[in-house]
């Protein structure tokens, strides 16, 4: 089963920034991680790794989120890490995803600045967790048949 985390959350509460920072720990834990397709602003970030055969498509700006979903079932990703809004267009585009397993993961907001960055980094290393159990899990083996000869 192919598996999407969407990271939900209102406006201004370092959704973008969390995800920016899992691209970050998975290619710095991960330095013989493939790049495919990398397109990053001042602000968000949308690309596609392959790190030990797993295809991961990461998007930051939830403005684009059905356009950069689209782009990742065409490259064939089989882990899709996005952020969405709590509602509307963006949780649609993920719910509209056919053969994913849908995780959705909460962004709080936190009263005060620090807090915020601390909950940022948490939730990052929560991602790359999930991802790196994803990453080692071996693939199936197609299945083979055998013919009996005598």
């Amino acid at each position: 089963m192919k598996n999407v985390f969407a990271l939900r959350g209102k406006s201004h509460l370092g959704k973008s920034q969390t995800i920016r920072t899992v691209v970050e720990m998975l290619t710095s834990k991960r330095p013989d991680a493939t790049i495919e397709h990398n397109y990053t602003t001042k602000s968000d970030v949308r690309v596609v790794l392959t790190i030990n055969g797993l295809k991961i498509g990461i998007e930051s700006g939830s403005r684009l989120v059905k356009e950069s979903l689209n782009l990742f079932v065409t490259m064939g990703c089989e882990v899709i890490i996005c952020a969405t809004r709590t509602s509307g267009a963006t949780v649609d585009a993920v719910n509209a995803l056919q053969g994913f397993a849908a995780h959705w993961l909460e962004q709080r907001e936190q009263s005060q600045p620090n807090e915020q960055i601390l909950r940022s980094l948490v939730m990052a290393r929560n991602i790359v967790e999930k991802v790196e159990v994803l990453i080692e899990t071996p693939a199936p083996l197609p299945a083979r048949s055998f013919s009996a000869t005598a």
